[in-house]
């Protein structure tokens, strides 16, 4: 996590505090601590979050109860929120978990076969047994701490604001201005079947961005080492996108199953310079949008969506394909289709297949991972399962025409789209037996 968004979420941490702390009060509970965890999953109920914002609270009995039994005098329960501070669930003294009804609806609006799934029944919370980097605990003294610095500084923030109020804006507009981009992208072109990035990102309607540019660095805060992405207005001036969050620098070395070229032709693995999440499109089934950032071959800022199953091991959580820039042109639908989450949801499967592919081949195609096997691209010896329940392989078949040359036979067959693979065998040694005459092959 870099510092900038480490410090958006500790500022959102004080926020939730600030905004349930007399809730609290008027229940006689008090924050013990805040804890920040990047990705969670309740490993018993099935479902992953991101961003996940746990409190943990306690209860202040009365003086004579606190007399009668002291054991009782804490009682720790806790609160579960998400970025936006909605509530996700409670968890009483027992550790059982209740789901707040408005997350389990919008949970079911979205992906009603992968509600089904869950086992909401099997629900004991469990805390993570170690943090990342990227999680944070704050202590109720480390917030008040923190609350009261902020404080100050607003004060003596106030007291500058009217004597360079002039000053700034001036500074503000040349440092604006100052923006050297890389690459140039026009938010109303298609990245999937049904969406652009306008449609992705709302801001960039809402503030009517003409076109979007991706630089290297925040020039307006002197930061070197990481993507910006600005808005462009009317007027020609840059605006840093806010609804887009850095979550990684310009070295990450994050491994993506990445669509390497427009028609989907080559798939294969590779470490991307930079990932900015797409804030507001994370799903409650465990996905979540990006886009990816990698220096291309001439030295051009090259851009892709990234759509994420949080639920796998980082290395093979990824998948991306191209957006269309100044320098890059537009993919085909078909990998437009491909990449979109209302044409094809769930992306697992897919990245279970890429894994083996990859791993055997180094590369492999977007027609071999998708969801339909009549389309896949074999080698001579995959085994191919037919109708009948019976397994074998090109070479196989190949053998049974008398065909010497294998490479021919597996081209002829891998050229058979849309059809069975029974359907594709048949139609080639239909092809050997128009050419070379009656095989023996025992039909």
């Amino acid at each position: 996590m870099d510092k900038k968004s480490r410090e958006e979420v500790i500022n959102n941490m004080i926020n939730l505090s600030n905004i349930l702390s007399e809730n609290y009060k008027e229940k006689k509970q008090e924050i013990i601590n805040i804890s920040y965890y990047k990705d969670y999953t309740f490993k018993n109920i099935g479902l992953a979050i991101n961003d996940a914002y746990i409190i943990t609270l306690k209860n202040n009995k009365s003086r004579s109860d606190t007399t009668k039994n002291k054991d009782n005098e804490l009682e720790r329960e806790m609160e579960i929120y998400d970025n936006e501070n909605n509530l996700i669930a409670t968890v009483d003294k027992g550790g059982i978990i209740t789901f707040a009804l408005s997350f389990l609806e919008q949970l079911e609006k979205i992906n009603k076969a992968y509600f089904h799934t869950l086992k909401l029944d099997e629900n004991t919370f469990k805390m993570p047994e170690r943090t990342t980097k990227d999680d944070i605990v704050l202590t109720r003294s480390q917030i008040e701490e923190i609350t009261s610095k902020e404080e100050n500084k607003q004060n003596s923030e106030k007291i500058k604001k009217g004597n360079n109020l002039k000053q700034n804006n001036k500074k503000q507009t040349e440092q604006q201005n100052k923006v050297t981009y890389k690459q140039e992208i026009d938010p109303y072109v298609k990245v999937t079947g049904t969406e652009t990035l306008a449609d992705m990102i709302p801001e960039i309607k809402q503030k009517g961005y003409e076109k979007i540019i991706v630089d290297y660095s925040d020039h307006s805060k002197g930061q070197s080492g990481k993507f910006t992405f600005y808005g462009i207005d009317e007027k020609g001036v840059a605006h840093p996108l806010e609804s887009l969050e850095n979550t990684q620098g310009t070295t990450t070395g994050q491994t993506v199953t990445s669509i390497n070229s427009r028609d989907g032709s080559v798939v294969e693995e590779e470490q991307v310079a930079g990932l900015v999440r797409i804030n507001g499109r994370s799903s409650m089934n465990g996905q979540e949008e990006m886009l990816s950032l990698k220096t291309g071959p001439y030295g051009t800022i090259e851009v892709d969506y990234v759509r994420a199953e949080l639920g796998k091991d980082k290395k093979e959580r990824y998948i991306s394909a191209p957006i269309e820039t100044r320098n890059q042109k537009s993919t085909t639908r078909e990998v437009r289709d491909f990449m979109d989450k209302h044409k094809n949801t769930e992306i697992d499967d897919e990245l279970n297949r890429a894994e083996p592919e990859l791993d055997r081949d180094g590369e492999t195609e977007m027609r071999n991972i998708d969801d339909t096997a009549s389309n896949d691209s074999l080698t001579a010896d995959d085994i191919i399962v037919l109708e009948d329940g019976s397994k074998t392989t090109l070479r196989k078949e190949a053998a049974k025409d008398k065909v010497y040359d294998v490479d021919e036979f597996v081209r002829r067959y891998n050229e058979k789209a849309g059809k069975t693979p029974d359907e594709k065998i048949e139609a080639v040694h239909d092809q050997y037996e128009k050419e070379f005459g009656e095989p023996t092959r025992g039909r």
